[in-house]
């Protein structure tokens, strides 16, 4: 049954996008500044960390039904990507400490690689034909590879789970979940994340684009800014 289809008491989209920024938050702040804090404790930063793979999952869900629903895909495709460039620096200084360090790309560039997958595969959808089955797979192997040779968050398994989410979408929802936590079962916490999935009512809820949007950039960069203090400039 479409997820749309679901009765309206569940959980919108709008607060599925909080679940996720917040868990990456606290994920993020566990490895950026609290593991510089003279009070550090490994088990408080385990959990953090932890608690941070929940967010993933749904990014990648939110990503497929926002291809779905959204009136203009290159535009989606577009905001995407002008806010992986802009995230880059702040990811680097958060997660790297450095302001440049091009062996690891932030997640935005990751659901731009999922994002161009899945452009091309909607074209063929539903072609059936033998060399539409070759095209699909090369498709997805292509994606896989780019994910994996340039270094974004997640590499190869971050683009594969968002092409998962893209055909596991109109299944009926326990195949749906299973084949997720399935997929993620490498993180013990990760299927956490469908436990609030399961809720979604299909609903979009009280939007705040570009706040969503901005959150990663913004939380980022404060993050990096308080690590440089914390740990000095880098040399």
């Amino acid at each position: 049954m479409n997820m749309a289809a679901q009765n309206k008491f569940g959980i919108s989209a709008a607060v599925l996008k909080w679940i996720a920024v917040v868990t990456m938050v606290i994920d993020h702040f566990a490895a950026s500044v609290y593991l510089l804090l003279p009070q550090y404790d490994s088990d408080i930063y385990k959990i953090m960390r932890k608690i941070g793979r929940i967010a993933f999952p749904i990014y990648c869900f939110l990503l497929v039904e926002g291809f779905f629903h959204t009136r203009n895909r290159v535009k989606y495709l577009r905001n995407c990507f002008l806010f992986a460039m802009v995230s880059e620096i702040p990811f680097d200084m958060a997660i790297f400490g450095r302001v440049v360090y091009p062996r690891g790309q932030n997640v935005y560039f990751t659901l731009c690689i999922g994002l161009c997958a899945l452009m091309v595969l909607d074209r063929f959808r539903f072609r059936y034909e033998e060399k539409y089955i070759v095209l699909r797979t090369a498709v997805i192997f292509l994606a896989a590879y780019v994910g994996e040779v340039t270094d974004v968050d997640y590499h190869w398994k971050g683009v594969l789970f968002i092409i998962l989410f893209y055909y596991v979408r109109d299944m009926k929802e326990w195949i749906r979940n299973l084949a997720g936590i399935c997929a993620f079962a490498y993180e013990i916490t990760a299927p956490l994340a469908f436990i609030p999935i399961h809720f979604y009512n299909g609903e979009r809820g009280r939007q705040m684009k570009y706040l969503f949007y901005a959150i990663y950039p913004v939380h980022l960069l404060l993050f990096g800014l308080v690590r440089f203090y914390l740990n000095g400039m880098p040399g």
